[in-house]
């Protein structure tokens, strides 16, 4: 919702964003880009097997370079019980 008011959209519109149920201009994505303190390049992967323009860290506001980091690595975990397991390790170590 906090990214919604920054950009001046509804909030079903951003989650049609994230959810690829909606095209995003150019315009608009430099528009998030913006609101949440990152370069465009952040949504746009150069690699061949590249997908979507992949969700942003709503409601958040401007993440530390390391946690920027840790979202990007995370994401580029493929195996589902993979990425299941990291974030049960971290909800762990975060609940000491």
């Amino acid at each position: 919702m906090a990214l919604s008011e920054l950009v001046g959209v509804s909030y079903q519109q951003v989650q049609k964003y994230e959810m690829s149920g909606d095209n995003i201009s150019v315009a608009r994505l430099k528009q998030i880009a913006q609101a949440l303190g990152v370069p465009v390049s952040v949504f746009i992967s150069t690699s061949r097997d590249a997908g979507m323009v992949g969700e942003t860290p709503t409601g958040y506001g401007k993440a530390a370079a390391d946690e920027r980091l840790l979202l990007e690595l995370y994401r580029k975990i493929k195996d589902k019980k993979t990425r299941k397991a990291v974030l049960e390790f971290v909800k762990t170590i975060s609940a000491r």
